[in-house]
């Protein structure tokens, strides 16, 4: 027997051993970490005892009033329903069309086309009652994607009409469908409301709703008969005039509020402004109206087609969605199938026409009347305060990592001594205002990561970081960090993405396409930030720019059951607690649900999707928040063309930006920061004190209304202010004036 022989199983027992010593440390390991994770998450704050608490999804009750019997029919076969004081509310009792007649200029705002109208159409089969209808319902059968639609002229089609305080209510009954639905119309004093209680739709057969659009003509104008447009919430806002030819493609509009929901997996080919505010409307000759979502918003889409598109009328209304479709992964082997929601969405839906006329008749007016509601609602801040200087925001990058040999090293871009050098130098050339805003001071270097502290040591640590805030705070600027609430980086924090991601619609977490990011499930993601709150207010920081805040919003189809709105609820009440502790609070882009909340919006929606159905963009969401909130274009330093840029920042209300680095943007490349592609301070330090001069000639205008945008011609555009000063801006010769009363400033 050799020796080798003799060793063997004693060699063996011996690896054995080993290996489960190996496996045994492998798994105190794991165990270990699960642990700290679990104590750390633990010992979070709680969102109860920080005030933060879930929206109650209460649903209305349908209405208990009596029967609605009709009166006596006009020549159109309307009866009157209500009447208050400015409005009159009728109805056709076959179709259940409404009207409103407005009293002071006797002008009717009709559902529907017509009788004449009609029946000059050309049009045969649905698409010709459709026209005749106040909703159009789009319905599927339980295990299949075909959509099915239908409207009020269905034969098989029952209702129930009954009184409520300020209307009707319609109970629509499908027979053969054994499906329901109720639609409330009811008259407000700014014009009419409609609401759908969840409580009254009933599927109980295979039958299920998958969409309901209401007044879907409601105003519609054939062709070029009227003078006007539609507004739709396109970036900033859109119009789509009426007597414009366009290419036969891409000739309608259709959108979701604050974009597709990633976790329904419908991800957008084309990016594209998503829509910020949930609004739209409708101008003909004289008078118009602005339409906005007040309930249901979250799960709504804006659908406008030109005439021509399928029929000969202009139209615009929101599409309640209550199924998605989705891409649904049957196995590894198999490409994805489509599939239909089970669950519907259950939630009411409300809906607003104020009606305007006159001078108000246009989208300025239209944004006067939305920002009128947002104040009533206490969703907009009054007004800001008067201010002798036009704020600067000097974004400031301290650095980041990137990728070497055996591991990540950070990159220093701006120490907190450096930064403190450029606000001094920045003042001495005539910067008097100014909000600093620091990106790349967490430890990990990294944008998308929990990894926070402590504070970046190459940067000066925690003391500089402290010494800087002291700084600033003698100079009364505020000193703000960004921080991220929504996409984390896979392996790069201490996050757990099987448990802490966001579940998709498909079970699976939900990641980006590179399957190196997921979404982190909210509930986590504000408790941690809380935390942050609690450690950078020990450092003098004045206030936290939560990227995504404002941008980003989806729901969980995991555990914890999230919605859509409960997302941007818990967002909202994290810049709350945020302006409360540190002071200021400030976020991206700016969607609606979080004006409330915040004193800052960077990267404020100025621009539009260049869609070919959109004729052109105004500032309408821009004359809703001024006077209110400050807010950004991007930041100057990455503008495509500076000067026109440039104007549109005076045009649209904006304040000054610019991100910038003490060392080159070189020294960025590879990390989160090196799409920055000039950004050394040395070499913008003149352009920025030159445009500062240029617009805080805006500076005492900043706390006032915008209340009437106008183009005077191609290419000149005019502002007027609540106080009587009109902003001219000439994209023409780059040149803008501010005319106050009295003559030019």
């Amino acid at each position: 027997m050799s020796e080798t022989e003799i060793t063997s199983p004693r060699m063996h027992r011996t690896r054995k051993y080993w290996l489960r010593i190996c496996l045994l440390i492998v798994l105190l390991i794991i165990i270990l970490v699960g642990t700290i994770i679990f104590i750390n998450r633990d010992t979070l704050p709680r969102l109860e005892d920080n005030g933060i608490q879930l929206l109650a999804h209460a649903s209305t009750p349908l209405s208990m009033g009596e029967e609605w019997v009709p009166g006596t029919l006009d020549n159109n076969g309307f009866a009157k329903v209500i009447e208050n004081s400015s409005y009159v509310l009728f109805m056709e009792p076959k179709t259940t069309q409404v009207a409103i007649l407005e009293k002071s200029s006797g002008f009717l705002w009709r559902s529907n086309p017509t009788k004449e109208q009609i029946d000059n159409e050309k049009l045969k089969g649905q698409l010709l009652t459709n026209l005749q209808s106040p909703y159009l319902l789009d319905y599927v059968i339980d295990g299949k994607t075909q959509r099915n639609a239908t409207n009020a002229l269905d034969l098989n089609m029952s209702k129930s009409i009954v009184r409520t305080e300020h209307g009707v209510e319609v109970e629509y009954h499908y027979t053969k469908l054994d499906l329901s639905f109720a639609v409330r119309y009811e008259l407000t004093e700014h014009g009419l409301e409609l609401t759908v209680p969840t409580l009254g739709i009933i599927e109980n057969a295979e039958y299920k709703i998958f969409a309901l659009q209401l007044l879907p003509y409601f105003g519609a104008v054939h062709r070029t008969d009227e003078e006007g447009y539609l507004f739709v919430p396109d970036g900033p806002g859109g119009l789509i005039h009426y007597n414009t030819s366009r290419p036969a493609i891409g000739n309608s509009y259709e959108q979701m509020l604050y974009n597709n929901d990633p976790a329904n997996l419908q991800e957008i080919e084309v990016p594209r402004e998503a829509i910020a505010y949930p609004v739209f409307g409708m101008k003909r000759d004289g008078h118009a109206y602005v339409a906005i979502i007040k309930d249901g918003k979250y799960t709504t889409k804006i659908s406008a087609a030109p005439a021509g598109a399928q029929i000969g009328y202009h139209m615009i209304a929101a599409k309640f969605d209550y199924r998605e479709e989705y891409l649904r992964k049957v196995s590894k082997m198999t490409s994805s199938v489509s599939s239909i929601q089970k669950e519907r969405v259950h939630e009411d839906r409300k809906i607003e026409y104020r009606l305007l006329s006159g001078e108000s008749a246009d989208y300025s007016g239209m944004a006067m009347a939305y920002r009128d509601y947002l104040i009533e609602t206490e969703q907009l801040p009054n007004s800001l305060p008067e201010m002798d200087n036009i704020p600067l925001l000097l974004g400031i990058v301290g650095g980041g990592t990137k990728d070497v040999f055996g591991g990540d090293s950070y990159v220093t871009a701006t120490t907190f001594e450096q930064a403190s050098q450029m606000v001094n130098n920045l003042e001495v050339k005539g910067i008097q205002n100014m909000i600093v805003y620091y990106q790349g001071w967490q430890n990990s270097g990294l944008r998308e990561t929990d990894q926070r502290f402590p504070i970046q040591p190459k940067l000066g640590g925690a003391d500089g970081l402290k010494g800087l805030a002291s700084t600033l705070a003698e100079k009364n600027i505020p000193l703000l960090l960004e921080d991220f609430l929504t996409w984390m980086k896979v392996n790069k924090n201490s996050l757990v993405m099987r448990t802490d991601g966001v579940r998709s619609i498909d079970s699976t977490v939900l990641q980006n396409k590179r399957k190196d990011s997921y979404l982190l499930n909210p509930l986590i993601g504000v408790r941690r930030a809380i935390d942050t709150i609690d450690q950078l207010e020990k450092l003098g920081v004045s206030g936290i720019l939560f990227n995504g805040a404002g941008s980003t919003i989806y729901k969980d189809y995991g555990s914890s059951k999230l919605e859509r709105e409960d997302t941007g609820q818990l967002f909202k009440s994290l810049l709350a607690i945020t302006k409360g502790k540190l002071g200021v609070a400030a976020t991206n882009r700016g969607n609606d649900y979080v004006l409330s909340s915040t004193d800052l919006l960077t990267e404020f929606p100025m621009d539009g999707s260049y869609d070919f159905v959109i004729d052109e963009n105004v500032p309408f969401y821009a004359m809703v928040v001024h006077g209110s909130i400050l807010y950004t274009g991007v930041e100057g330093n990455s503008r495509n063309e500076y000067e026109k840029e440039q104007l549109k920042l005076i045009e649209y209300g904006a304040i000054p930006y610019f991100r910038l680095t003490y060392s080159s943007s070189r020294e960025l490349k590879g990390t989160d920061y090196d799409h920055l592609f000039s950004s050394e301070y040395a070499v913008w330090q003149d352009r920025i004190a030159e445009e500062y001069k240029k617009l805080n000639r805006l500076a005492s205008l900043l706390n006032h209304r915008m209340v009437k945008h106008e183009k005077q011609a191609e290419g000149v555009y005019q502002m007027t202010y609540d106080d009587g000063t009109k902003v001219t801006v000439n994209y023409n010769t780059n040149e803008f004036e501010v005319s106050k009363k009295g003559g030019l400033q």
